[in-house]
C-alpha cells in the first residue's frame, strides 16, 4: 500500500508544485497577463502539437487504434454533456449561470493536462489518449458552441457554426495528430535532429502549461453564486471520472483504457471555457471560480484515483 501511495504522490505533487510556482510568481508580479497570454500561445501553437505529433509518429498505430474505445469516448462525451445540460435546465432556477455551470462540469483540459498526465502515469500505455484527444477536440467544441449560442446574452450576437468548425479544422492539435498519423503510415523516417527537436519541445509542454495554469488562478470571492461553481466543480472532478470509469468497466474496458478514461474526465476544467463564457455574456465569476476550484480539488482527487487504480491493479506502470 505504501508503494502505491508514494507512486500517486510522485505523479501529482510535482504538478501541484509547478502550478503553485506559477501562482506565486503572478502574485509577486514576476509574470503578468501578457506573459501568460504568450505562454499559453506557445503551448497551443508549438509545444503541445509537437508532443502530440511525436507521440503518434513514434507509435505503432495498429496497436493503439481501437474503434470501440474511440466510440465510447465520443458517446460518453455527448451523453454526459446532454445529461448535465438537461439537469441544469430542470434544477437551476438562475438560468444566467447555466452556460458556465455546464462547461465547468463537463469540459476537461484534455490536451494540455490529461494527455501529459496519462503519459506520466502509464508511459507508452497512454498512447491511445492521443487518439481520444483527436475525437474530443472537435466534439467538445461543437457541443459547447451549441450551448453557448443558445444561452448567449449578447443581443444580435451568436457564434457562427461555420466559422467555429473552420477554427476546429485549423486547430494545431488536430493538425499535428493527423500529420503524425500520415507520416507514421507513410513509413517516412524523420532525421534524428528533427526527432530530438520535437522531443525537446514536447518536454516543455507540461511545465509551461502548469506554470501558466497556476498563474491564471483567480478567486472571485464568495457570493450567492459560489454554490454553483462549487457544485459544478464536484461534478467535474468526482462524479464525471467515477461514473465514466464505472460505465466503461461494465461495458468491458480494462487496464490502461480505464485509466485514460478516468484521467480525461478527472482533470480540471478547460481554461478556454472561461473565455467562451465571457464572450457570450455568461457568468464570468462562476466560470473563473470553477477553474480555480477544479484545479485545486483535482490535485487531491486525482491522487486518490491513481492510488485506487494502483491498488486494484488497473495501473501497473
Amino acid at each position: 500500500m505504501f508503494e502505491n501511495i508514494v507512486f500517486s504522490l510522485n505523479v501529482v505533487i510535482p504538478w501541484v508544485l509547478m502550478a503553485a510556482i506559477g501562482f506565486l510568481f503572478k502574485r509577486w508580479g514576476i509574470v503578468d497577463e501578457n506573459f501568460l497570454a504568450k505562454g499559453n500561445k506557445v503551448v497551443f501553437l508549438l509545444c503541445l502539437p509537437m508532443m502530440l505529433f511525436g507521440s503518434v509518429y513514434n507509435s505503432d498505430l495498429s496497436e493503439i487504434f481501437d474503434l470501440n474505445f474511440l466510440l465510447f469516448v465520443l458517446g460518453w462525451a455527448v451523453l454526459s454533456f446532454v445529461a448535465i445540460w438537461g439537469l441544469c435546465l430542470l434544477l437551476i432556477k438562475d438560468k444566467s449561470v447555466i452556460s458556465a455551470y455546464v462547461q465547468g462540469a463537463y469540459r476537461s483540459n484534455v490536451g494540455a493536462l490529461a494527455v501529459p498526465l496519462a503519459f506520466s502515469v502509464l508511459g507508452d500505455g497512454a498512447l491511445r489518449s492521443v487518439l481520444a484527444l483527436a475525437i474530443l477536440i472537435p466534439t467538445n467544441n461543437v457541443l459547447c458552441v451549441i450551448l453557448l449560442t443558445l444561452h448567449s446574452k449578447k443581443e444580435g450576437e451568436s457564434m457562427s457554426p461555420k466559422n467555429f468548425l473552420l477554427a476546429i479544422a485549423k486547430n494545431p492539435s488536430i493538425i499535428s495528430v493527423v500529420l503524425g498519423i500520415a507520416v507514421s503510415l507513410s513509413g517516412l523516417r524523420l532525421p534524428v535532429f528533427v526527432n530530438s527537436t520535437i522531443s525537446s519541445l514536447s518536454q516543455v509542454t507540461v511545465p509551461l502549461v502548469l506554470f501558466c495554469l497556476g498563474a491564471s488562478i483567480v478567486f472571485r470571492g464568495f457570493d450567492s453564486k459560489f454554490k454553483y461553481a462549487l457544485s459544478s466543480s464536484v461534478v467535474k472532478v468526482i462524479a464525471m471520472p467515477v461514473i465514466a470509469t464505472i460505465v466503461a468497466y461494465l461495458i468491458g474496458f480494462r487496464g490502461n483504457d480505464l485509466a485514460i478514461l478516468m484521467l480525461i474526465n478527472g482533470v480540471p476544467t478547460a481554461i478556454a471555457g472561461h473565455v467562451m463564457v465571457v464572450e457570450i455574456g455568461g457568468d464570468a465569476t462562476v466560470a473563473a471560480n470553477n477553474i480555480m476550484l477544479t484545479t485545486i480539488l483535482s490535485a487531491f482527487t486525482l491522487a486518490v484515483f491513481i492510488f485506487v487504480f494502483r491498488m486494484l491493479g488497473v495501473i501497473s506502470a
